[in-house]
Protein backbone atom coordinates (compact mmCIF):
# COMPACT_ATOMS: atom_id res chain seq x y z
CA UNK A 1 0.00 0.00 0.00
CA UNK A 2 1.08 3.56 -0.74
CA UNK A 3 0.64 6.27 1.88
CA UNK A 4 0.37 9.73 0.32
CA UNK A 5 1.30 12.55 2.69
CA UNK A 6 0.33 16.08 1.65
CA UNK A 7 1.08 19.29 3.55
CA UNK A 8 -1.59 21.99 3.50
CA UNK A 9 -0.89 25.57 4.50
CA UNK A 10 -3.69 27.98 3.54
CA UNK A 11 -4.19 26.24 0.17
CA UNK A 12 -7.35 24.15 0.63
CA UNK A 13 -8.50 24.30 -2.99
CA UNK A 14 -5.05 23.50 -4.36
CA UNK A 15 -4.72 20.61 -1.91
CA UNK A 16 -8.14 19.32 -2.97
CA UNK A 17 -6.97 19.30 -6.61
CA UNK A 18 -3.92 17.27 -5.60
CA UNK A 19 -6.11 14.76 -3.78
CA UNK A 20 -8.52 14.58 -6.71
CA UNK A 21 -5.66 13.78 -9.09
CA UNK A 22 -4.60 10.84 -6.88
CA UNK A 23 -8.17 9.56 -6.77
CA UNK A 24 -8.44 9.89 -10.55
CA UNK A 25 -5.21 8.22 -11.58
CA UNK A 26 -4.57 5.84 -8.67
CA UNK A 27 -8.01 5.42 -7.18
CA UNK A 28 -8.35 1.73 -8.03
CA UNK A 29 -5.24 0.75 -6.09
CA UNK A 30 -4.56 0.21 -2.38
CA UNK A 31 -3.63 3.57 -0.87
CA UNK A 32 -4.29 6.09 1.88
CA UNK A 33 -4.05 9.89 1.89
CA UNK A 34 -2.96 11.78 4.97
CA UNK A 35 -3.30 15.55 4.85
CA UNK A 36 -1.31 17.52 7.40
CA UNK A 37 -2.69 21.01 7.96
CA UNK A 38 0.26 23.17 9.04
CA UNK A 39 -1.81 25.54 11.18
CA UNK A 40 -3.68 27.28 8.37
CA UNK A 41 -5.97 30.19 9.11
CA UNK A 42 -9.22 28.89 10.58
CA UNK A 43 -11.28 29.70 7.49
CA UNK A 44 -8.84 27.87 5.24
CA UNK A 45 -8.77 24.87 7.55
CA UNK A 46 -12.57 24.71 7.60
CA UNK A 47 -12.57 24.94 3.81
CA UNK A 48 -10.13 22.02 3.66
CA UNK A 49 -12.38 19.92 5.90
CA UNK A 50 -15.40 20.82 3.78
CA UNK A 51 -13.68 19.85 0.53
CA UNK A 52 -12.35 16.61 2.01
CA UNK A 53 -15.86 15.46 3.04
CA UNK A 54 -14.42 12.92 5.44
CA UNK A 55 -12.77 10.85 2.70
CA UNK A 56 -9.21 11.07 4.02
CA UNK A 57 -7.42 11.63 7.32
CA UNK A 58 -6.59 15.23 8.24
CA UNK A 59 -4.05 16.02 10.95
CA UNK A 60 -4.29 19.56 12.33
CA UNK A 61 -0.98 20.92 13.67
CA UNK A 62 -1.10 23.52 16.44
CA UNK A 63 1.62 25.56 14.72
CA UNK A 64 3.30 25.90 11.35
CA UNK A 65 5.99 23.26 11.70
CA UNK A 66 7.47 23.66 8.22
CA UNK A 67 8.13 21.00 5.61
CA UNK A 68 10.14 18.41 7.51
CA UNK A 69 8.28 18.22 10.79
CA UNK A 70 4.91 18.56 9.06
CA UNK A 71 5.67 15.57 6.89
CA UNK A 72 6.94 13.63 9.89
CA UNK A 73 3.56 14.13 11.58
CA UNK A 74 1.95 12.45 8.60
CA UNK A 75 4.57 9.72 8.28
CA UNK A 76 4.06 8.67 11.90
CA UNK A 77 0.40 7.92 11.11
CA UNK A 78 1.06 6.17 7.79
CA UNK A 79 0.52 2.43 7.45
CA UNK A 80 1.71 1.88 3.87
CA UNK A 81 4.74 -0.01 2.58
CA UNK A 82 5.65 3.08 0.58
CA UNK A 83 5.59 6.74 1.58
CA UNK A 84 4.90 9.33 -1.11
CA UNK A 85 5.39 12.92 0.01
CA UNK A 86 3.67 15.47 -2.24
CA UNK A 87 3.54 19.25 -2.19
CA UNK A 88 -0.03 20.48 -2.17
CA UNK A 89 0.50 22.12 -5.59
CA UNK A 90 1.39 18.81 -7.25
CA UNK A 91 -1.06 17.12 -9.59
CA UNK A 92 -0.88 13.66 -11.10
CA UNK A 93 -1.59 13.69 -14.83
CA UNK A 94 -1.24 9.92 -15.25
CA UNK A 95 -0.61 6.86 -13.11
CA UNK A 96 3.01 7.61 -12.26
CA UNK A 97 2.72 5.69 -8.97
CA UNK A 98 2.50 2.09 -10.17
CA UNK A 99 5.81 2.11 -12.09
CA UNK A 100 7.59 3.75 -9.15
CA UNK A 101 6.30 1.11 -6.74
CA UNK A 102 7.32 -1.68 -9.12
CA UNK A 103 10.80 -0.19 -9.54
CA UNK A 104 11.35 0.28 -5.82
CA UNK A 105 10.18 -3.25 -5.12
CA UNK A 106 12.83 -4.71 -7.46
CA UNK A 107 15.72 -2.29 -6.85
CA UNK A 108 16.78 -2.43 -3.21
CA UNK A 109 19.64 0.01 -3.82
CA UNK A 110 17.22 2.88 -4.57
CA UNK A 111 16.47 5.08 -1.57
CA UNK A 112 14.10 7.63 -3.09
CA UNK A 113 12.50 8.03 -6.50
CA UNK A 114 10.50 10.64 -8.42
CA UNK A 115 8.82 10.91 -11.85
CA UNK A 116 9.69 13.60 -14.38
CA UNK A 117 8.37 16.94 -13.14
CA UNK A 118 6.74 19.45 -15.44
CA UNK A 119 5.58 22.96 -14.67
CA UNK A 120 2.52 24.70 -16.15
CA UNK A 121 4.75 26.54 -18.65
CA UNK A 122 5.99 23.20 -19.99
CA UNK A 123 9.44 23.39 -18.43
CA UNK A 124 10.79 20.08 -17.14
CA UNK A 125 12.75 19.96 -13.90
CA UNK A 126 13.18 16.81 -11.83
CA UNK A 127 16.59 16.91 -10.15
CA UNK A 128 19.47 19.06 -8.96
CA UNK A 129 23.23 18.82 -8.60
CA UNK A 130 24.86 19.32 -5.20
CA UNK A 131 25.22 22.97 -4.23
CA UNK A 132 28.53 24.31 -2.96
CA UNK A 133 31.32 26.75 -3.64
CA UNK A 134 32.17 25.43 -7.12
CA UNK A 135 28.55 25.44 -8.24
CA UNK A 136 27.98 28.97 -6.91
CA UNK A 137 31.03 30.25 -8.76
CA UNK A 138 30.77 28.36 -12.05
CA UNK A 139 27.18 27.17 -12.35
CA UNK A 140 25.99 23.73 -13.46
CA UNK A 141 26.55 23.80 -17.22
CA UNK A 142 30.33 23.52 -17.16
CA UNK A 143 30.23 20.46 -14.92
CA UNK A 144 27.53 18.83 -17.06
CA UNK A 145 29.82 19.34 -20.07
CA UNK A 146 33.07 18.17 -18.45
CA UNK A 147 31.70 15.33 -16.27
CA UNK A 148 28.47 14.09 -17.93
CA UNK A 149 28.35 10.81 -15.97
CA UNK A 150 28.52 12.50 -12.60
CA UNK A 151 26.46 15.52 -13.67
CA UNK A 152 23.72 14.33 -16.11
CA UNK A 153 22.24 17.12 -18.20
CA UNK A 154 19.06 18.44 -16.67
CA UNK A 155 17.79 19.55 -20.08
CA UNK A 156 17.96 16.05 -21.58
CA UNK A 157 14.38 14.80 -21.82
CA UNK A 158 15.12 11.91 -24.17
CA UNK A 159 16.01 9.40 -21.45
CA UNK A 160 13.95 6.22 -21.41
CA UNK A 161 15.46 4.47 -18.38
CA UNK A 162 15.59 5.44 -14.70
CA UNK A 163 18.86 7.18 -13.82
CA UNK A 164 20.77 8.16 -10.70
CA UNK A 165 21.13 11.83 -9.71
CA UNK A 166 22.65 13.78 -6.85
CA UNK A 167 19.27 14.80 -5.44
CA UNK A 168 15.66 14.84 -6.61
CA UNK A 169 13.10 17.60 -6.15
CA UNK A 170 11.30 17.65 -2.83
CA UNK A 171 7.86 18.25 -4.33
CA UNK A 172 7.42 14.52 -5.08
CA UNK A 173 9.47 12.01 -3.11
CA UNK A 174 8.66 8.31 -2.79
CA UNK A 175 10.45 5.98 -0.36
CA UNK A 176 10.07 2.45 0.85
CA UNK A 177 8.82 3.03 4.36
CA UNK A 178 11.62 0.95 5.87
CA UNK A 179 14.28 3.06 4.14
CA UNK A 180 12.68 6.34 5.19
CA UNK A 181 12.82 5.37 8.85
CA UNK A 182 16.26 3.81 8.47
CA UNK A 183 17.71 7.22 7.62
CA UNK A 184 15.67 8.90 10.36
CA UNK A 185 13.13 10.69 8.17
CA UNK A 186 13.37 14.43 7.59
CA UNK A 187 15.64 16.66 9.65
CA UNK A 188 13.07 18.70 11.57
CA UNK A 189 15.54 21.54 12.18
CA UNK A 190 14.97 22.54 8.55
CA UNK A 191 11.88 24.70 8.24
CA UNK A 192 11.84 25.03 4.45
CA UNK A 193 14.13 24.24 1.51
CA UNK A 194 17.08 21.94 0.80
CA UNK A 195 15.50 18.94 2.50
CA UNK A 196 16.38 17.03 -0.67
CA UNK A 197 20.08 17.77 -0.20
CA UNK A 198 19.99 16.53 3.38
CA UNK A 199 17.97 13.42 2.51
CA UNK A 200 20.29 12.61 -0.41
CA UNK A 201 23.44 12.86 1.72
CA UNK A 202 22.04 10.52 4.37
CA UNK A 203 20.82 8.03 1.78
CA UNK A 204 24.23 8.02 0.10
CA UNK A 205 25.94 7.43 3.44
CA UNK A 206 24.01 4.15 3.72
CA UNK A 207 24.61 3.13 0.11
CA UNK A 208 21.26 4.18 -1.38
CA UNK A 209 20.73 6.13 -4.60
CA UNK A 210 18.42 8.97 -5.69
CA UNK A 211 16.61 8.09 -8.91
CA UNK A 212 14.50 9.87 -11.54
CA UNK A 213 11.97 7.77 -13.48
CA UNK A 214 11.76 9.80 -16.72
CA UNK A 215 9.00 8.04 -18.65
CA UNK A 216 6.17 9.08 -16.33
CA UNK A 217 5.40 12.61 -15.28
CA UNK A 218 3.54 14.92 -12.93
CA UNK A 219 2.64 18.60 -12.84
CA UNK A 220 4.01 20.98 -10.23
CA UNK A 221 2.71 24.56 -10.01
CA UNK A 222 5.98 25.67 -8.39
CA UNK A 223 5.53 28.10 -5.50
CA UNK A 224 1.74 27.88 -5.33
CA UNK A 225 1.97 26.21 -1.92
CA UNK A 226 4.03 29.04 -0.44
CA UNK A 227 2.26 32.26 0.53
CA UNK A 228 4.91 33.95 2.67
CA UNK A 229 6.71 37.22 1.90
CA UNK A 230 9.18 36.64 -0.95
CA UNK A 231 12.06 38.26 0.94
CA UNK A 232 11.42 36.02 3.94
CA UNK A 233 11.17 32.97 1.70
CA UNK A 234 14.46 33.76 -0.01
CA UNK A 235 16.12 34.37 3.35
CA UNK A 236 14.84 31.02 4.62
CA UNK A 237 16.31 29.31 1.57
CA UNK A 238 19.79 30.56 2.48
CA UNK A 239 19.32 29.73 6.16
CA UNK A 240 18.64 26.12 5.20
CA UNK A 241 21.47 26.17 2.67
CA UNK A 242 24.06 27.16 5.28
CA UNK A 243 22.68 24.72 7.82
CA UNK A 244 22.70 21.77 5.42
CA UNK A 245 26.16 22.58 4.07
CA UNK A 246 27.60 22.80 7.57
CA UNK A 247 26.22 19.33 8.43
CA UNK A 248 28.34 17.64 5.80
CA UNK A 249 31.47 19.77 5.52
CA UNK A 250 34.45 20.66 7.66
CA UNK A 251 34.07 23.96 9.59
CA UNK A 252 36.83 25.47 7.42
CA UNK A 253 34.89 24.68 4.24
CA UNK A 254 31.71 26.02 5.83
CA UNK A 255 33.57 29.26 6.67
CA UNK A 256 34.72 29.57 3.06
CA UNK A 257 31.19 28.89 1.87
CA UNK A 258 29.83 31.63 4.12
CA UNK A 259 32.54 34.06 2.95
CA UNK A 260 31.93 33.29 -0.72
CA UNK A 261 28.21 34.00 -0.32
CA UNK A 262 28.89 37.29 1.52
CA UNK A 263 31.21 38.48 -1.26
CA UNK A 264 28.63 37.61 -3.92
CA UNK A 265 25.89 39.50 -2.06
CA UNK A 266 28.07 42.60 -1.63
CA UNK A 267 27.86 43.28 -5.36
CA UNK A 268 24.06 43.47 -5.20
CA UNK A 269 22.67 46.03 -2.69
CA UNK A 270 19.17 44.54 -3.01
CA UNK A 271 20.57 41.35 -1.45
CA UNK A 272 22.34 42.98 1.48
CA UNK A 273 19.50 41.93 3.78
CA UNK A 274 20.79 38.35 3.36
CA UNK A 275 24.30 39.05 4.69
CA UNK A 276 23.39 38.48 8.39
CA UNK A 277 22.45 34.89 7.44
CA UNK A 278 26.09 34.22 6.55
CA UNK A 279 27.54 36.14 9.49
CA UNK A 280 25.43 34.60 12.24
CA UNK A 281 26.94 31.59 13.98
CA UNK A 282 23.56 30.06 14.85
CA UNK A 283 21.98 30.43 11.44
CA UNK A 284 18.75 28.67 12.46
CA UNK A 285 18.09 31.47 14.97
CA UNK A 286 17.04 33.61 11.98
CA UNK A 287 14.45 31.11 10.74
CA UNK A 288 10.81 32.07 10.22
CA UNK A 289 9.72 29.25 12.50
CA UNK A 290 9.29 30.63 16.03
CA UNK A 291 10.11 27.30 17.67
CA UNK A 292 13.58 27.33 16.10
CA UNK A 293 14.65 30.83 17.11
CA UNK A 294 17.48 30.92 19.55
CA UNK A 295 18.01 27.19 19.31
CA UNK A 296 21.27 25.64 18.21
CA UNK A 297 20.95 23.42 15.18
CA UNK A 298 21.41 19.81 16.00
CA UNK A 299 19.77 16.76 14.61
Amino acid sequence: MVSFIILNYNTPDITAQCVQSIETFYGNEDYEIIIVDNHSEQANYERLVQLNQGRHQIIRSKLNTGFGLGNMLGAEQATGDYLCFLNSDVQLVEDCITPLVEYLSTHSEVGVITPQQYRPNGRAFAFRHKFGIRRDLFGDDIFEYLFPKKYPKRSNLSRTEPFVVSEINGSFMMFRTTVFWEIGGFDTNIFLFHEEYDIARRLEALGYTNVVFPTVRFLHAHGASSSENKRDIRKERFISKIYCYSKYHHPLMTGLFRFENIVMKLFSPKNWYLIPVFLTGNTLALSMRPSVRGRKGKK
